[in-house]
């Protein structure tokens, strides 16, 4: 063998040792979805990383072009199509107190450790919700994240990992934003519970906030937490009154009634009151405002732009302002309907108001004496639509008045009827 013959033959030995000896690469995670008709399909292969932290400002985007792929999925999740829901779920019997504890300390471990809600590394950012849960076989608070598209698809259920390790199963009940209620399951099928979701909101491709929410999850909706949220709506409805009083206002009983039944009236779902039982539906509603208490739909807005508990629009919390302006209400819209007790006070100065515009009317007050007409009717119907449309409509139609009101409030009038029928309330003497 000549000189340069056997330095060849060195040089790709070393290489051929070199390849089988060298250690394989960390495989990628590959995220994959299953429907009940696409088979599986791999996705480009990517490094594993976590979604970076962002607590603000999500403008600072990679410059890199991006793929179908990314707006999928992320890389921990494995999505499979949702079977339906057991029809009885067994969930953990947790008393009001025990719950309020649970869900504190989710939110002091929330807040003592980074939160990614939303991945800025690309030019599409791809949104995070993690959700906190009790974990029944170590009686402790676990996490699992998963994106955004899963968190609010009820077609599919999300196979991840939790913070702790655990296999988990996500399903969403529904889908509602912020306020959406999932299911967690573990491998064995064991449902555990779900307390709380940490969501990002991005409003026209910019991040806003990260909300920190309670919704509908099965084993939260109890009586005992139901029984606080209807405690919690009446008495925003009497600190209200009070201050209102202090300002030589004195708003009647009656109307403080109504007031209280608009609450939940403005917040129940048109389409479930027409698919589902309604007592569920005002459980729901007095399960968020116990658990969330202030921040009771706080991320609720309406396509007309009403926002908060009492769903007031802008134009008319402008004009309310302008009635009083001796009384102190947020001058900020939004601020002013986050806040409960600032928004009672709107909506009871709105509605007093309105009463006395009506029963000045001789054709309203004519309706009441004969009986074609109730105040709940009046003053719901009224803070729905325009009132001062009622007197035309009640001219017109007589006893029949409500077939000419808009099909959203006959629908509204039909939630107010609902609600008296199936949730007793002790009406108000003073």
């Amino acid at each position: 063998m000549n000189r340069a013959v056997f330095w060849i033959v060195i040089f790709f030995g070393i290489c051929s040792v070199s390849a089988q000896s060298r250690p394989n690469a960390t495989p990628t995670p590959v995220r994959v979805v299953i429907t009940d008709n696409v088979k599986p399909q791999p996705t480009p292969n990517r490094p594993a990383t976590r979604p970076p932290l962002v607590t603000g400002d999500n403008s600072r985007k990679s410059s890199s072009t991006q793929s179908e792929d990314e707006q999928s999925p992320s890389p921990a999740e494995v999505r499979i199509t949702a079977a339906p829901l057991p029809a009885n779920l067994e969930v953990p019997n947790l008393s009001f107190r025990e719950l309020k504890n649970r869900i504190a300390e989710a939110k002091r471990s929330l807040a003592g450790r980074p939160v990614y809600t939303v991945s800025s590394t690309t030019t599409a950012p791809i949104e995070y919700v993690r959700i906190a849960f009790l974990d029944r076989d170590t009686d402790k608070i676990d996490y699992v994240t998963i994106s955004k598209a899963a968190f609010l698809s009820v077609s599919d259920e999300t196979v991840s990992a939790s913070e702790n390790g655990r296999p988990v199963r996500v399903r969403t009940i529904r889908a509602n934003g912020v306020n959406t209620p999932v299911v967690i399951f573990d491998e064995r099928g064991r449902t555990h519970l779900p307390l709380l979701v940490q969501y990002p909101v991005v409003r026209d491709g910019k991040y806003i906030e990260t909300a920190i929410y309670m919704s509908t999850h099965p084993g939260l909706v109890t009586p005992e937490t139901v029984s606080a949220g209807r405690l919690y709506v009446r008495n925003i409805i009497e600190i209200a009154r009070e201050q209102l009083a202090d300002y030589g206002i004195e708003i009647a009983p009656r109307i403080a009634d109504i007031a209280e039944r608009l609450a939940t009236v403005e917040h129940v779902d048109h389409y479930r009151f027409r698919t589902e039982p309604h007592t569920k539906i005002f459980d729901d509603i007095f399960t968020l405002y116990a658990l969330n208490e202030g921040q009771t739909y706080r991320y609720s807005v309406s396509s007309a732009g009403a926002g908060g508990m009492v769903q007031m629009i802008p134009s008319t919390y402008r004009m309310v302002r302008s009635w009083h302006p001796n009384i102190p209400l947020i001058p900020d819209f939004v601020e002013g309907m986050r806040n409960h007790v600032n928004a009672a006070k709107a909506m009871l100065l709105y509605m007093n108001r309105t009463w006395s515009d009506l029963i000045a009317n001789p054709v309203v007050s004519d309706a009441l004496a004969s009986g074609i007409a109730t105040p709940e009717q009046l003053m719901a119907a009224g803070y729905n639509s325009n009132p001062a449309r009622l007197p035309g409509y009640i001219k017109r139609g007589g006893a029949a008045w409500t077939d000419l009101i808009p099909r959203e409030t006959k629908i509204y009038l039909q939630i107010y009827d609902s609600i008296e029928r199936n949730v007793p309330m002790n009406r108000r003497t003073r």
